[in-house]
């Protein structure tokens, strides 16, 4: 029975013995999941280098900004005839709102004849065609066979011509007619609860349903004394500059009478102004060579200059000649880098 018994403990210790294998593998499994907080360890550490990469980003930002500086050196600027102009404060007028309509006739009109009896012996302009001052209109033969050339009293466009080759005329004989229609008078309505902002010699910027985006300059020369007593509105003239012969005679028009108030507004000349990948700049000149492109928010304009509502400060100078060069070259060096900004 003893020896049974001292067998019996002998297998087990060889059973326990055994275990031991099984113990260290457990051991190593524990081991292993000790070793997570390293693992934690480490992707913490490559957050945290990751983290520290965000001023290389802000680097980058840096450099975009970079993108927005040209150099021009002082021969380029001098080869462009590049000139500046400050940005500075001043009074800028509000708006009113007007509605009119440009005159049906014209008081330069002129109807030329021949204050003698001839034959018209060539006609040489056509209808429609602008004529200035001397231009050679027709010439006639008189009755002693003399010639006759009838020149152009003014500027003017032909709008009508009344005679033919071969034709016997007199002095009661209209040969044509020439109307000025650089500057055409427009009628304009101004409400009574307006008319303390009217007074003659305003300037008015005219716009047609024809050219919705062509703005016309006028000013303001006669207000009626009456009021239309339906409308509650007066009369009020504008001489309306028609240089480019666009407004038509009785054409509606809108516009916006401009009137002075004591508000100030950041102003710089039009010519200033560039239109670069669809966004309004200017260009800025800084210390070595540099010119600094800044987008700008525009307000309202007014003849020569625009007012700025933001993207330069009072003081700084910008490019009047030769920005229409900086855009361009900026425009060429966007197109090269494939920048669709």
């Amino acid at each position: 029975m003893k020896r049974i018994t001292t067998s019996f403990l002998f297998a087990v210790l060889v059973i326990i013995g055994l275990s031991f294998p099984v113990l260290a593998e457990e051991g190593h499994d524990h081991s292993a999941h000790k070793k997570k907080p390293e693992k934690h360890d480490d992707h913490e550490g490559h957050d945290h280098s990751t983290h520290k990469e965000k001023p290389e980003k802000h680097d980058d930002h840096e450099d975009h900004d970079e993108e927005n500086v040209m150099q021009l050196d002082s021969e380029s600027r001098e080869m462009i005839g590049m000139q500046t102009a400050r940005v500075q404060k001043r009074t800028f007028g509000d708006r009113l709102k007007v509605y009119g309509r440009i005159a049906k006739d014209t008081e330069r009109y002129r109807d030329i004849t021949f204050d003698e009896k001839g034959i018209v012996e060539d006609i040489h302009v056509e209808l429609g065609q602008i004529v200035d001052e001397g231009t050679l209109l027709l010439t006639l033969k008189k009755l002693d066979g003399a010639i006759e050339n009838i020149k152009s009293p003014e500027h003017g466009t032909v709008i009508s011509i009344y005679v033919n080759n071969g034709e016997k005329v007199d002095h009661l004989t209209s040969l044509l007619s020439i109307v000025n229609v650089d500057i055409l008078r427009a009628s304009i309505d101004i409400y009574e609860k307006d008319l303390r902002f009217v007074k003659n010699g305003q300037p008015v910027e005219v716009v047609s349903i024809a050219y919705p985006e062509k703005v016309f300059n006028g000013k303001v020369v006669f207000i009626s004394p009456e009021i239309d007593e339906q409308s509650n509105s007066v009369k009020a003239r504008v001489d309306v500059d028609n240089s480019e012969h666009l407004l038509k005679l009785g054409m509606s028009i809108s516009g916006e009478l401009i009137y002075h108030t004591d508000r100030e507004s950041l102003i710089v000349p039009k010519s200033a102004v560039q239109l670069v990948n669809g966004e309004n700049v200017v260009f800025v000149p800084e210390g070595n060579d540099q010119i600094r492109i800044k987008e700008i928010v525009l307000g309202h304009a007014l003849n020569d200059v625009v007012e700025i509502k933001s993207g330069v400060s009072d003081g700084e100078y910008v490019v009047t000649q030769g920005s229409f060069y900086l855009k361009s070259e900026r425009e060429k060096e966007s197109f090269g880098d494939g920048h669709a900004h």
